[in-house]
């Protein structure tokens, strides 16, 4: 009997003391981190990824076929528009410019002999009207003198054409000659050279070998494009403020602005199905770069689409949220999710529903339920969970990370 006794006692106090101790604790108050509703500015963003690209780049490419003769520079050469930077075995072109330059004299010789030709036609038409007058020829001999007249005028206007006809091939063939020498169309640095002497350039846009001679671009101008998503790209406009943060840099972000907009969606690329979502090129200007950035680079975007007016707003991990069921809901099932933060008042925790507005990864905007300078509870987690409305609370002062004002627009916060 003592046994049993000894036993219940035993279970008794393995059940009562920790219930005991905790409605002690309750009773005398949980420690609980806290902050204060403030007015902040909250700032919003979009996420984007794309490419850093030079604002000026110019890939050259052949327009006549030839071997390499010379190639005059390269990588990282500075040149200036119209330098010569590579040429092409000239022989085939300038044996044509020379065929043309004959032919063009063949032509000019033609009008002279359609000339000569035409003034002693019009010398024997003179005569033969002069013996038709008087009665020495009939009239047909005189119809055949006017008819040689009008072919040798119709002889000499096709030489003409004949000339004009030469002319115009020899400017295309000395034009050809002169592609053979590829100059510079803008000023800037060579930043890419795939071809080398010996290689046959070729005139084609198609990518093949020997289509691409260099690359010169304006190195000190470079700039992000990126693709948004279609469901974000109406929160986008020129002049909106941005964080780019480079691959080869993720720490190190620089401050950009938005520049364009595309009106249209980007194409989809070969094997890409147009199912897959439409996304619209971004160009962003960005600040003058402390790092070394390069053209090719890919990089994350944090567009910012928010307003920089300070709201109220409290620390994103304060904001709980429960499902009930749904007022005046047909299907006695529907249920709706509501917000709500724990307010201290009078040492004790207040449940307090609240409606909130934008937020950031850092802030939640509350647009009713609070007021600037009331005390809310924003941890730790484990315990804001467990914790029940009417709770006594022991404050104490969040860490400074919890609720800082944001910087000014043109240092966007992180996005969300």
């Amino acid at each position: 009997m003592k046994k049993k006794l000894i036993v219940g006692a035993l279970l008794v106090a393995f059940f009562a003391v920790p219930v005991a101790i905790k409605l002690n604790a309750r009773s005398a108050g949980r420690e609980a981190e806290v902050t204060t509703v403030q007015n902040l500015q909250i700032h919003p963003s979009i996420l984007a990824t794309g490419n850093l690209v030079f604002r000026q780049e110019v890939q050259l490419s052949a327009e006549v076929i030839g071997k390499v003769a010379a190639v005059l520079v390269k990588e990282g050469d500075q040149v200036k528009r119209g330098q010569i930077l590579l040429k092409l075995d000239p022989t085939v072109y300038v044996a044509e410019v020379a065929q043309q330059e004959a032919s063009r004299r063949n032509a000019a010789i033609a009008i002279e002999r359609a000339q000569i030709n035409l003034a002693n036609q019009q010398r024997g038409l003179d005569r033969t009207g002069q013996l038709y007058k008087a009665k020495y020829i009939d009239i047909s001999k005189y119809d055949d003198a006017v008819h040689q007249v009008d072919l040798a005028k119709v002889e000499l206007r096709a030489s003409r054409e004949t000339l004009e006809q030469a002319s115009a091939l020899l400017s295309q063939s000395r034009e050809h000659l002169a592609k053979t020498e590829v100059r510079a169309p803008i000023d800037g640095t060579v930043t890419a050279v795939p071809i080398k002497i010996g290689e046959t350039a070729v005139a084609s846009a198609t990518g093949i070998a020997g289509s691409s001679l260099m690359t010169i671009a304006d190195v000190g101008s470079i700039m992000a494009e990126v693709n948004v998503d279609e469901a974000d790209i109406a929160r986008v406009s020129v002049g909106q403020q941005a964080k780019v943060f480079p691959a080869a840099f993720p720490d190190q972000p620089v401050i950009g602005q938005v520049e364009s907009v595309a009106m249209a969606p980007k194409t989809a690329g070969m094997g890409q199905a147009a199912s897959q979502g439409r996304t619209y090129v971004v160009k962003l200007r960005l600040a003058e770069p402390k790092i070394a950035l390069r053209s090719g680079m890919t990089c994350r975007v944090e567009i910012v689409v928010g307003s920089s007016a300070a709201k109220p707003a409290v620390p994103i991990q304060a904001i709980l949220s429960e499902e009930i069921a749904a007022t005046g809901a047909k299907d006695k099932d529907a249920v709706k999710n509501t917000s709500y933060v724990y307010v201290v008042a009078d040492g004790k925790a207040k449940k307090t529903t609240v409606e909130l507005g934008l937020s950031d990864d850092a802030n939640q905007e509350v647009t009713r339920g609070l007021a600037v300078g009331q005390t809310i509870v924003v941890g730790p987690a484990r315990q804001l969970r467990d914790l029940h409305d009417g709770d006594p609370i022991k404050p104490k002062k969040a860490d400074a990370k919890v609720a800082a004002v944001a910087d000014a627009a043109t240092s966007p916060g992180a996005g969300k």
